[in-house]
C-alpha cells in the first residue's frame, strides 16, 4: 500500500530513540506483534533518516541460523561491516570470526571490529537488535558479559537499543543477563497504539487502494472494534471493505453492513491470528489476569500483572474499572476462558458476542434462525417451551398459524447436529412429547 502504515504514529518513538542514542544511553523498545517495531528499527537505521545523529546499525536477530554467541557477534558484524568505510578490514575480521575455533576468539575478534567501527563512524554507533526475544533467552552467558564489557570500554559511544515483543526483565534469569539487562532497563519505551488520526489516516489509504468507500459511521465502526491495533485496523478494513464496495450507503444500510462483519469478523482467519499474536506475547500472569476480567474476578497477584497490561496498551481503564484495548481483543479472551477450561461442561452462551459454547467447544456454523432457537431456550434453561412461544420467538408472531409441527422438528434437528455429542441421543435439547422443547445443562 502507499502509505507506510507501521511508521503511522510513530514520530514520538523515532524522537525518543533518537533521544537516548544522541546522549549514549542504552534502551529497550517494548509492544506487541505488528506494532511496527521492525520497521521503525529499519527506518531509524536508513541512511535517509538524516535526523539520526551517529551511525545506527539495524540488526535482525530472526536472521541468525542459530541461537549461539557465535551466531550472534557474527550476524551482527556482518550488518555493521556493510556500513564503515573499511570494506577491507572489515571482510578480514568477518572471515577471522566465520573461521575463529572458540566462541573466546569470536568474541575477541568481534571487540576488534567495534574498536575499528568507532575509528571509521561516526558516533555514537547504535547497535539495534531487532526480534531480540529468543536471543536474550537462549545465547550463552558470556555473550553478555562481553556486551557489557563494551559498553563498559566505550561508553557513550557504544549504544544498544533492543526491540522486543515481551519486556526483557520477566525473561531475565541469570547474573549475565541480569549485567546487560541493567544497561537499559531505566529507559524501556512501550510502543502505544494508533490514536484515532492514525486509524482514520490508514482508513482513507485502504479505501483508495482497494477501491472500496469508508464513511464516518464505518470509520467508527472499526476503530470500535479494533481500537488502534494496527493489524486488527487491517482485518477489520478488510472484512468491512468486501462487504462495502464502491457505493455510498445511507444510515439504514451502514447498520446491517456492519451488524453482519461484527459477526463474520468473530471467525475471521486474519482476526484471530492478530489476537492470537498479542495473547502468545504476553506473560503467563497476564493472561490469567485477562481471564480474570472476563470473570469479573481478581487473582492472585492481578495488580502487578494489570500494571504490565496498561504499560502495553492492552487494558485501559474505563469508568467500572480496568477493560481491554479493543472488542475483537475482548471477544477473543472471552473465547479463551472457554478454552482454557475444558474440563467445563454445558452449554453456555455468551449473548453479547453471540458465541454458543457446548463442553467448552465453540460451536460454529449456526445459522440466523438456529441460533435464534438456541438464544431463546437457553434464556429458559430447564423450563419447557411449548411450541408456539418457539414460533414466536425464532419465525415471529405472524406465523403462529403458519409453522407446522415438522418445521420445528427439522430446525431442532439441526441443532441438535451441532450441539450435541450425540444428536440420536440429545443430552442437551430435550423433546417432551406432548409439551414442547426445553434446554439443560
Amino acid at each position: 500500500m502507499a502509505l507506510d502504515s507501521a511508521l503511522l504514529g510513530r514520530a514520538d518513538d523515532l524522537e525518543v530513540i533518537r533521544q537516548c542514542a544522541a546522549d549514549g544511553l542504552c534502551c529497550s523498545v517494548v509492544g506487541v506483534s505488528n506494532l511496527g517495531k521492525s520497521t521503525l528499527l529499519r527506518h531509524l537505521c536508513a541512511p535517509k533518516d538524516g535526523r539520526a545523529a551517529g551511525t545506527f546499525v539495524y540488526v535482525d536477530c530472526n536472521q541468525m541460523p542459530e541461537r549461539t554467541a557465535r551466531a550472534f557477534f557474527t550476524a551482527t558484524w556482518h550488518a555493521l561491516a556493510t556500513v564503515l568505510d573499511a570494506p577491507a578490514r572489515a571482510l578480514d575480521l568477518y572471515d577471522a570470526m566465520v573461521a575463529a575455533p572458540s566462541d573466546m576468539l569470536v568474541g575477541l575478534r568481534f571487540e576488534e571490529g567495534i574498536a575499528l567501527a568507532l575509528d571509521h563512524a561516526p558516533r555514537p554507533l547504535v547497535l539495534c537488535f531487532d526480534e531480540f526475544d529468543e536471543s536474550y533467552q537462549n545465547l550463552h552467558p558470556q555473550a553478555f558479559l562481553n556486551l557489557r564489557a563494551l559498553r563498559d570500554q566505550h561508553g557513550a559511544a557504544l549504544v544498544y537499543v533492543t526491540a522486543t515483543d515481551r519486556e526483557l526483565a520477566p525473561l531475565t534469569t541469570t547474573r549475565e543477563q541480569g549485567e546487560f539487562y541493567e544497561l537499559i532497563v531505566p529507559r524501556v519505551h512501550f510502543l502505544r497504539f494508533w490514536e484515532p488520526s492514525h486509524t482514520r489516516a490508514y482508513c482513507a489509504s485502504f479505501a483508495a487502494h482497494e477501491q472500496v468507500t469508508f464513511d464516518e459511521t464505518d470509520i467508527a465502526f472499526i476503530q470500535s472494534q479494533a481500537d488502534g491495533h494496527p493489524g486488527l485496523v487491517q482485518a477489520v478494513c478488510y472484512a468491512l471493505g468486501a462487504v462495502t464496495g464502491a457505493p455510498v450507503r445511507d444510515t439504514a444500510q451502514n447498520r446491517v453492513i456492519h451488524q453482519l462483519v461484527q459477526q463474520s469478523l468473530a471467525t475471521d482467519a486474519n482476526v484471530r491470528a492478530e489476537c492470537e499474536k498479542i495473547w502468545n506475547d504476553l506473560e503467563p500472569d497476564e493472561r490469567e489476569a485477562l481471564l480474570g476480567l472476563r470473570r469479573a474476578e481478581a487473582p492472585n497477584g492481578a495488580q502487578s500483572a494489570l500494571r504490565g497490561l496498561r504499560d502495553k496498551f492492552i487494558v485501559r481503564e474505563g469508568d467500572d474499572g480496568p477493560l481491554m484495548f479493543s472488542r475483537l481483543f475482548d471477544d477473543f479472551v472471552r473465547r479463551q476462558k472457554f478454552i482454557h477450561q475444558p474440563a467445563s461442561r454445558g452449554v453456555y452462551m455468551d449473548v453479547d458476542a453471540g458465541g454458543v459454547w457446548v463442553d467448552g467447544q465453540a460451536v460454529n456454523g449456526l445459522t440466523d434462525m438456529e441460533y435464534r432457537l438456541v438464544l431463546f431456550l437457553y434464556g429458559r434453561l430447564d423450563r419447557v417451551c411449548d411450541k408456539y412461544a418457539i414460533v414466536e420467538a425464532v419465525w415471529g408472531q405472524a406465523y403462529i398459524d403458519k409453522v407446522d409441527d415438522t418445521r420445528i422438528e427439522k430446525l431442532v434437528s439441526r441443532v441438535r447436529q451441532k450441539i450435541e455429542p450425540d444428536p440420536a441421543h440429545p443430552r442437551y435439547l430435550l423433546s417432551l412429547r406432548g409439551r414442547g422443547y426445553k434446554l439443560v445443562r
